[in-house]
């Protein structure tokens, strides 16, 4: 992603950076990928927990009320952390399409000159 900077004297040299946005692309989509497999196995991954809270609520036990809110944390916490994925993949989209913007409006200007200093 970030290729051909060094360091010099403990500081990264900003002159040499080079952001490929193709591979930030492919780094999003393999976190958004990620994110809805997460988001798919989320769904069922707690079911136990709900049997073993319909079998064993009103036998006295308070054990199954609380592995119920356990596990709806649990999966609230899961899903938050697959949503922050997604939203993650969204910003390295962004980024990329960004450094794309910016290397073509250096390029038009570049051009611009050239042919400015073509004509005087």
């Amino acid at each position: 992603m970030i290729v051909g900077s060094q360091f010099i004297s403990g500081e990264l040299s900003m002159a040499d950076i080079d952001i490929d946005a193709v591979r930030v692309r492919a780094a999003a989509d393999d976190t958004e990928s990620l994110s809805q497999q997460t988001m798919k196995r989320l769904r069922h991954s707690l079911d136990t927990s709900d049997e073993v809270y319909g079998a064993h609520y009103g036998n006295g036990w308070e054990s199954p009320v609380h592995l119920k809110v356990c596990a709806e944390k649990w999966e609230e916490h899961m899903v938050s952390l697959a949503r922050r994925m997604g939203e993650l993949s969204r910003k390295l989209r962004e980024s990329a399409d960004g450094y794309d913007r910016a290397d073509a409006e250096a390029e038009s200007r570049l051009r611009s000159g050239l042919n400015d200093l073509g004509r005087a």
